[in-house]
């Protein structure tokens, strides 16, 4: 690069920095150097995540010498090892690889700003107490009419268990409404993380080990999804105490976590050796309101289903009376493009 050139990318406040097909990094601009403490001779992979620096490297490289230059948001690691948000553009210069680095950071930050402000909190205390006020004499409403249903189902009156089922339709309208403020209310703005669900099915069997708890030890070491961490222990925690109750009383317990993946999912099975539902009974698990104890309101599984939902998963229930039951939940492992998890070929 001649002096001229290197002179103006001097001037310009995104970083720009030249690297060859190694990696090594050839020259770059003060803009570069400031913010990622990068110099010549060190390696381009040093500012890129850890999972970004071969399959996604080497693919955008690949883009790039086929005269397919590739643009899009990125994480970067800055000097002082911190993750900043930029836009990247990536392109082939005199043999030699560009990447073009816009810091983003300060939009994100005013973002952040703006989510934390007095008007959000005002927002989040107003929907925590609509919340309150509507979700108990819902509930109430809903497991007196779950108890009528039984009665009217012992005397056979089809008749009337169709006009209930009409109206507890419309109350799983409601607290699915209501289950949106609550999930708003507690997690605002809500944080996505790289959540290893192994780590999560440890702490959770841990917190339960009394009680027969534990993970499997056929599970990986690491299973990753990007997710709300709040939201993924309240629906495995929530399957496990589920299975605590389904054991209550035996002499021997065992409720098995189990984490693996399939292809771009990952899967939490919770396995216990309970005394099972009845095959009738499975489709109403997952409905609020439905219950086989008294004092249990049937809401957990019903918003543990509904947020599982809510990232592209799935939440399903097998089981067999006598035998016990296992609760199986699906979520995508990656929302990023194809170019960051797998090697492109064309």
């Amino acid at each position: 690069m001649n002096s001229l050139v290197k002179d103006f990318i001097d001037k310009l406040n995104d970083g720009i920095v030249v690297f060859n097909s190694d990696g090594v990094v050839l020259t770059l601009n003060r803009s570069a150097q400031e913010k990622f403490g990068l110099k010549e001779g060190d390696s381009i992979s040093s500012i890129l995540k850890d999972d970004d620096r071969e399959i996604f490297l080497d693919n955008v490289l690949s883009l790039a010498k086929k005269g397919k230059p590739y643009s899009n948001f990125m994480r970067f690691i800055d000097k002082d090892g911190d993750l900043i948000f930029c836009w990247l553009n990536v392109f082939v210069y005199e043999d030699a690889f560009v990447f073009e680095i816009f810091d983003l950071s300060p939009m994100e930050k005013r973002v952040s700003t703006i989510s934390d402000s007095s008007y959000a909190k005002v927002l989040k205390y107003m929907s925590q107490g609509i919340a309150h006020s509507i979700r108990n004499p819902i509930m109430s409403a809903g497991g007196m009419l779950s108890r009528i249903r039984a009665k009217l189902s012992q005397e056979g009156d089809e008749k009337l268990i169709k006009y209930i089922e009409v109206v507890e339709k419309s109350l799983y309208r409601i607290i699915s409404i209501i289950a949106n403020i609550e999930v708003v209310s507690n997690s605002f703005p809500v944080s996505l993380e790289r959540i290893n669900l192994v780590d999560l099915a440890d702490e959770i069997a841990k917190k339960y080990a009394d009680r027969g708890v534990y993970v499997s030890r056929d599970s990986l070491k690491s299973v990753c999804v990007y997710a709300n961490r709040m939201h993924l222990s309240f629906v495995i925690e929530e399957i496990v105490k589920n299975a605590i109750d389904a054991t209550e009383g035996m002499d021997n317990p065992q409720i098995e976590i189990r984490v693996f993946k399939e292809g771009k999912n990952a899967f939490v099975v919770v396995k216990d050796n309970g005394k099972g539902i009845e095959e009738e009974e499975l489709p109403l698990t997952t409905i609020p309101f439905y219950s086989t104890k008294p004092s249990n309101m049937g809401i957990g599984l019903s918003l543990a289903k509904f947020l599982i939902e809510g990232y592209h998963g799935e939440l399903l229930i097998e089981s067999k009376k006598g035998e016990g039951t296992s609760v199986s939940i699906t979520i995508p492992m990656e929302k990023r493009d194809d170019i960051r998890i797998k090697r492109l070929y064309d």
